[in-house]
């Protein structure tokens, strides 16, 4: 195999570009999983959340012929399930684990099923994309330029909302208010913060990025949809919140690790001959999650200080307070 097709300087850029466009839809998920478990709550859900984001953005970018219609349905469906996770979750305050497990398998068989019914038999329905933009003056600096200013928009729109997670959280009120109660719910509590209300504005935080996440992938990137379309990243977008600690700035990080490992075995692959090199391609598909869930472990035995906040995965009980 020639590497220098894929370590190359002109392989370089088209690997770290590619990288960084992969890792948005993760990106979205793991930071809207981050304000979620911040407020105490664990999502397992995410994985539905971004599948359903995914088919409804295709829908309505086929059926309106509008990636714009689409961009906007996906986070719209992955609020819907926000909503149910929080209902779920905070207000009847059931097993945070079997609502987010159950969330997942209602989505993926809602959506099989939804996608078969529609367009089952027929040939594999394409929509229309987002193309890259050229940012003015930026976009032709040499190699960064290339890298980060010739993206679509969904990329810029992700980049945004990711960044700006970090200021909600450590720069607002909302965020003192949801890392409080993802702390010391009690004591939030006893200040007048509606801790209920504070998880499921998180919980619906989380439902539209991660919706977005979904849509990030299919709109702005494959123009396609298949039941299998997210492979796994609402799960990887959980284990990079342990690997980033908390953190969104961190979290995001990891993510851009998960994204160019996609990256290069996409392109590793291509240039090995795919299904028809000596090694199985899933070796190549198996890269990414292998080497993330790799960096995680050994980024939590590493650190000594615990960093998972104090009443994750605990419901609230406000009259068990007051008794």
């Amino acid at each position: 195999m020639d590497w220098s097709a894929v370590f190359g300087s002109a392989a370089l850029i088209v690997l770290f570009k590619t990288g960084l466009a992969l890792a948005m839809p993760t990106a979205l998920a793991a930071v809207g999983e981050t304000v979620a478990e911040r407020a105490g709550v664990l999502n397992l859900g995410l994985e539905g959340m971004m599948l359903s984001g995914a088919l409804a953005s295709f829908l309505a970018a086929y059926y309106l012929e509008s990636s714009v219609a689409g961009a906007v349905a996906g986070p719209v469906a992955g609020v819907v399930l926000g909503a149910l996770m929080a209902f779920l979750s905070v207000t009847l305050r059931t097993d945070q684990i079997i609502n987010g497990i159950a969330i997942v398998l209602f989505a993926q068989g809602i959506c099989a099923f939804v996608f078969e019914r529609l367009f089952g038999g027929a040939d594999q329905p394409t929509i229309p994309g987002i193309p890259d933009l050229h940012v003015p003056l930026l976009g032709s600096i040499p190699v960064v330029g290339e890298i980060l200013f010739q993206q679509n928009l969904l990329f810029y729109v992700a980049l945004v909302l990711a960044l700006g997670t970090w200021v909600l959280l450590h720069r607002t009120r909302l965020g003192l208010s949801i890392r409080a109660v993802g702390e010391r719910p009690e004591a939030a509590d006893s200040v007048s913060v509606d801790v209920r209300r504070v998880r499921w504005t998180a919980l619906l935080v989380c439902g539209g990025m991660a919706g977005l996440g979904g849509a990030v992938l299919v709109v702005g990137q494959l123009n396609l949809f298949e039941d299998t379309v997210t492979a796994g990243r609402g799960w990887i977008a959980i284990a990079l919140v342990i690997f980033g600690r908390w953190n969104p700035a961190l979290v995001l990080a990891g993510a851009f690790l998960f994204g160019l490992t996609d990256a290069l075995q996409l392109r590793v692959q291509t240039i090995s001959g795919g299904v028809n090199s000596a090694v199985p391609y899933e070796m190549f598909a198996a890269l990414p999650y292998v080497v993330t869930l790799t960096v995680m472990v050994a980024a939590t035995i590493r650190s000594r200080r615990a960093a998972q906040p104090s009443a994750l995965g605990i419901p609230f009980r406000k009259e068990a307070r007051s008794s």
